[in-house]
C-alpha cells in the first residue's frame, strides 16, 4: 500500500470488520492499549505510518495466519501477557487460533537480542505460566 487513502483503522474489531482489515492475505498489525482496547489495521501498513494518527500507544503486534508477533519496546512481560489475555475476544475475531505461535521481536525497537521458548497462545491462560525470555547462560 503506497498511500494511506484506503487505511481502515478499527478499534476492538468484530468479525464483520475483518473483511475490511484483511486484504489478499490474513495479515494485520495493531496496538494493544492499556485500557484493554485493540486498534488494528491491514498488515501492509507499518506502525510508523499509523502512529501520527493515534493519540495513544501501546504494545505493538502483527498477526499473520497462525503467528502473532510482539514488537517489544521495554514493556514488562507481565503487562504484555495481561494485554494478550484481555484481547482474546478480538484475536478470536481476527481468526488467530488458540494454538497459534507467539513470537517476541526484541531487536526492531530496542536493538537487543533475547531468546524465548516456543510459546503458544493457549499457554498464556495456564495458571503459573509467565511470558518471559529464556535465562541467559
Amino acid at each position: 500500500m503506497g498511500n494511506l487513502d484506503d487505511l481502515f483503522l478499527c478499534t476492538n474489531p468484530t468479525r464483520r470488520d475483518v473483511k475490511n482489515i484483511y486484504r489478499d492475505e490474513k495479515y494485520a498489525r495493531g496496538i494493544l492499549l492499556k485500557n484493554g482496547d485493540m486498534i488494528v489495521w491491514n498488515g501492509d501498513v507499518m506502525h510508523t505510518k499509523v502512529m501520527p494518527f493515534l493519540t495513544e500507544t501501546g504494545v505493538h503486534f502483527s498477526v499473520f495466519n497462525d503467528k502473532l508477533e510482539i514488537c517489544w519496546q521495554f514493556e514488562s512481560w507481565t503487562e504484555i501477557q495481561k494485554r494478550l489475555v484481555e484481547a482474546k475476544h478480538y484475536l478470536d475475531n481476527l481468526g488467530f487460533p488458540e494454538d497459534g505461535r507467539i513470537v517476541i521481536d526484541t531487536r526492531y525497537y530496542t536493538h537487543t537480542d533475547m531468546a524465548f521458548p516456543e510459546i503458544r497462545y493457549s499457554q498464556l491462560f495456564e495458571e503459573g505460566f509467565e511470558l518471559k525470555p529464556l535465562e541467559e547462560k
